[in-house]
């Protein structure tokens, strides 16, 4: 299953956007989790879905495949757009800024991955 390119540095670049993504939004939920304790059932449904993204990442670690990774880094755009919505939602400058900054550069260094596995599909 091992598909990453001869040009490790682009694979490892959106590998670690993408885990760097997860991890800071796992935080982000386990620190809710622990401010608002486990009567908070939407503190624990983001802690859940903050650790399988964080599993998610880490298989791709280890079968480091392109495609996984696209698919993971993918989530992870959308993950961090949407937190972007809600931090304008709420009116948080902070936290409207930095989801859309760490989604953009998630969609930059993926893009030439993304362009890798399509050129290879074609050849």
């Amino acid at each position: 299953m091992n598909d990453a390119p001869r040009e490790g540095r682009l694979w490892w670049a959106a590998f670690a956007v993408t885990a760097i993504s997860a991890c800071v939004s796992l935080g982000f939920a386990i620190e809710a989790l622990v401010r608002l304790g486990t009567d908070d059932s939407s503190a624990m449904y983001a802690a859940s879905r903050s650790v399988a993204l964080v599993v998610a990442v880490a298989a791709v670690a280890v079968v480091r495949s392109r495609r996984a990774l696209i698919v993971v880094a993918l989530a992870m755009i959308v993950v961090q757009a949407l937190d972007a919505v809600v931090g304008v939602t709420i009116g948080d400058l902070v936290k409207s800024v930095g989801p859309t900054f760490t989604a953009v550069l998630n969609l930059v260094v993926l893009v030439p991955v993304v362009r890798s596995v399509r050129a290879e599909a074609s050849a």
